[in-house]
C-alpha cells in the first residue's frame, strides 16, 4: 500500500511539474508576442487588411519595412538585425502562406488598396514611435509590394525605397504570366482586367513626388540569362523596370539611375544587402535621361 501511495505521489509531482512547465512556456510565448524592445523578439498585429509582424531592435537606427508575407519577411530579417533596424513585415489578411509547406495557401495583395492603406498606417505609427530612418525594401514580389506602397502613399516619405530583382509594372507582369500559376494568382485577387491592374500599379507620379521630396530610390535588377529564363523576362524585360524609370525621368525632368547585374535571382540582396544599405550599389549603373529612350543594355534580351 505504501508503494502504491508513493507511486501516486510521484505521479502527482510529475504532473505538477509538467503543468508548471507548460504555464511557464505560455508566459514566455506571450512575452515574445507582445514584447516591444528586445532584439529578435516579435509582436503581431492582425487588425485590418494588413497583418504586420514587428521584430524589435534595441536602440534602432530606424524602421525597415517589407511586404508580401512570411517568405519575403525571411529574406530581410538578418539584414535588418545586422544593420540595426526594427523590421516591420506586412502580410495580406487573405494570405495563408505562414511557413514551410504552405506555398499553395499564398494569396498576395497585388496592390490591393485596402491592404496598402492599412500597411501605410501601421508603418507610419511604428516609425513615429521608433524614430530614425524609414527604409522600404523588397526583393522579387516584395519589391513591387513596397514600390506600390510608397507610390500610393507618398505621405509616408521614406528616406529610402529599395527594389531588387522585381518589376514596377503590374500590367506587364500579368501579360508575361499568361495562364501559369502567377497569372492565376494575379487574376484571383484582381480580376485580371487591364483597368484593375492599372489601378493597383506602381504610380509614376507617386514615385516622382517621393524622389522630389528627397527619397533615395534604388532599383536593382539582374539581366542574367537564368533570370530571363526562370521568370520569362518578367523581372528584366524592358517593361519590368526600364520603361517605368524612363517615365519617371521624364516626369522629373532630370536623369534617374538604375543598377543592372548578372547575378542569380535574389543574390543582389543576399550577397550585397549591407553594401546596398551603405549606398554601394552592385552591378553597373544605367542612366535614364528625360526625353530619351531607355538604354538598350537595361533589359534582358
Amino acid at each position: 500500500m505504501r508503494r502504491i501511495l508513493s507511486a501516486g505521489a510521484g505521479l502527482r509531482r510529475r504532473l505538477a511539474f509538467v503543468v508548471a512547465a507548460l504555464a511557464a512556456f505560455g508566459l514566455a510565448l506571450a512575452a515574445v508576442q507582445t514584447s516591444a524592445g528586445s532584439s529578435g523578439e516579435s509582436r503581431t498585429r492582425d487588425a485590418g487588411a494588413a497583418i504586420v509582424t514587428v521584430y524589435e531592435q534595441p536602440r534602432a537606427r530606424g524602421v525597415m519595412v517589407t511586404s508580401g508575407g512570411w517568405a519575403y519577411c525571411q529574406q530581410v530579417r538578418t539584414l535588418a538585425r545586422r544593420t540595426g533596424y526594427t523590421l516591420l513585415c506586412g502580410r495580406y489578411a487573405k494570405d495563408g502562406y505562414l511557413g514551410l509547406g504552405l506555398r499553395s495557401e499564398r494569396h498576395l495583395d497585388w496592390g490591393n488598396h485596402a491592404y496598402l492603406s492599412s500597411l501605410a498606417g501601421k508603418a507610419h505609427a511604428l516609425q513615429a514611435r521608433v524614430g530614425g530612418e524609414l527604409v522600404l525594401i523588397g526583393v522579387s514580389y516584395s519589391g513591387f509590394g513596397v514600390a506600390a506602397l510608397a507610390s500610393h502613399h507618398p505621405d509616408l516619405r521614406p528616406d529610402r525605397l529599395i527594389v531588387i530583382d522585381s518589376y514596377l509594372d503590374l500590367v506587364a507582369r500579368r501579360a508575361v504570366g499568361g495562364s501559369d500559376e502567377i497569372g492565376r494568382e494575379i487574376d484571383r485577387e484582381t480580376g485580371g482586367s487591364v483597368a484593375a491592374l492599372a489601378s493597383r500599379n506602381v504610380r509614376v507620379d507617386g514615385l516622382a513626388q517621393l524622389v522630389s521630396g528627397g527619397t533615395r530610390l534604388s532599383v536593382i535588377w539582374s539581366v542574367a540569362p537564368a533570370e530571363a529564363r526562370e521568370f520569362k523576362g518578367a523581372t528584366c524585360n524592358r517593361a519590368a523596370n526600364a520603361d517605368v524609370l524612363q517615365r519617371l525621368a521624364d516626369a522629373l525632368g532630370r536623369p534617374v539611375n538604375g543598377w543592372v547585374t548578372k547575378n542569380r535571382h535574389g543574390h543582389d540582396l543576399w550577397d550585397s544587402g549591407r553594401k546596398i544599405m551603405r549606398g554601394e550599389m552592385p552591378g553597373r549603373k544605367v542612366q535614364f535621361r528625360p526625353g530619351d529612350e531607355p538604354p538598350p543594355d537595361a533589359a534582358c534580351s
